[in-house]
Formats: C-alpha cells, structure tokens, sequence
C-alpha cells in the first residue's frame, strides 16, 4: 500500500510535529528525521538534478513540496515530468529534450555494417554485449563478421543495445 504524503499527510513521519515550510518527500519536516545530509548551499557544487546552467550561470530548480502545488501551466505540457531530487528531497521538474540524430550513415553492404557494429561494440567483449542484449554471443560474432545467414533478431537486439536506428531511403 503506497504511503500518504503531503499534502493529506499533515505530521512528520518521524518527530510528528506539524509541517511548516519543509516538507521533504512529502513526509519529514526536516533533514534530520529524514536522516538525511543536508543538501549543499552553493549552487555550483549541486548536481544537476538540482540545479541547471542558465546562460553563464548555474541556477537552482524550484522546489515543490507536492505535485498539487505545481502550477498546472507547468504540469499541463506533454514534455514535463515530475520527479523527487535525490539530493534536496523535493520535488522538481523537468522537460524531456527530445533527442537528435547525431549522425546519419549510409549502409550499402552487410560489410559497412559490420563495420558500424563492431565500432558500436567499443572495447566490450562479445560475451558482455550479448548477454545485455539477451542473446548469444554467436549471434554478434556472426553479425560482426558479416555472415551470410544470421539472425535478423539478433540484429535489431544489439541494435537497441547500441542505441542505433535504422532509417530506410529509396533511390
């Protein structure tokens, strides 16, 4: 059963007293009930989950002690999501950037792509690759080095291991 948070939670999971302008995962009242290190002061040493560049300068997310007090012009855009810092204990948001092509590479051969899984692969070894894409490591050794039968399962595998779309032009 989920735990009742602020704003129906209106005491400290921990001493009980009343919240006032703290309210840390929608439970503790403090740093110290939440057992918790008190989040850094200067903004520069923040992590990014709590702070982001601005222009020249670093600047401090706000803070939302519950998803209801997050303004619904803000919660209302499709890209925003709401998620609790691991370092001040409150809520922030953030907009998914949408992410771009970094490159585009034309495949004409099943030795190009080879050549690009091989590249992918880095300083991995074939065991490690397969067994975080699930399959055998036969499969990858067969793709990198172009057999004439292989698993087109496999392929798309370690293509979504590799982060690597596929895009089809017609000529």
């Amino acid at each position: 059963m989920a735990e009742t948070t602020y704003p129906e939670r209106q005491r400290c999971k921990t001493c009980g007293h009343g919240f006032k302008s703290h309210v840390l995962s929608g439970l503790f009242c403090s740093y110290r009930c939440a057992k918790h290190p008190e989040p850094t002061k200067d903004v520069a040493k923040a992590p990014r989950e709590c702070a982001y560049p601005r222009g020249e300068e670093t600047v401090w997310k706000r803070k939302f002690r519950c998803e209801s007090e997050i303004p619904e012009s803000i919660r209302a855009k499709p890209d925003v999501s709401v998620y609790l810092c691991s370092h001040c204990l409150y809520l922030h948001t953030g907009t998914a950037v949408a992410r771009t092509v970094k490159a585009s590479k034309s495949i004409g051969s099943v030795a190009e792509l080879s050549e690009v899984l091989t590249k992918a692969r880095g300083k991995a070894d074939r065991k490690v690759v397969a067994k975080a894409a699930g399959i055998l490591p036969i499969r990858v050794k067969e793709w990198e080095d172009g057999a004439a039968k292989a698993d087109p399962a496999a392929l798309f595998a370690l293509l979504r291991l590799y982060r690597i779309s596929l895009s089809v032009g017609f000529r």
